[in-house]
């Protein structure tokens, strides 16, 4: 995790209902999908609102790793 720079692996059939859930809490992340075959998404936040995002994920009904070595190409 970099700065207020997230990566998840979820499950690919998942990836919608994290874009949707965090749509849900507005302003807080911005969700983009970086490997849709691996189930690997990018969340980013802001410093203030990292906190809190982490917070979503740790309570999200699907399991979902939070990748902290990964590195986009």
């Amino acid at each position: 995790m970099s700065n207020s720079i997230m990566y998840l692996q979820v499950e690919p059939a998942f990836i919608t209902d994290i874009n949707r859930i965090f749509e849900g809490y507005e302003h807080l992340a911005l969700v983009s999908t970086v490997d849709r075959v691996a189930g690997i998404v990018q969340l980013r936040a802001t410093p203030d609102t990292l906190p809190e995002v982490l917070k979503i994920v740790e309570h999200l009904p699907v399991t979902a790793k939070i990748l902290t070595d990964f590195h986009e190409v």
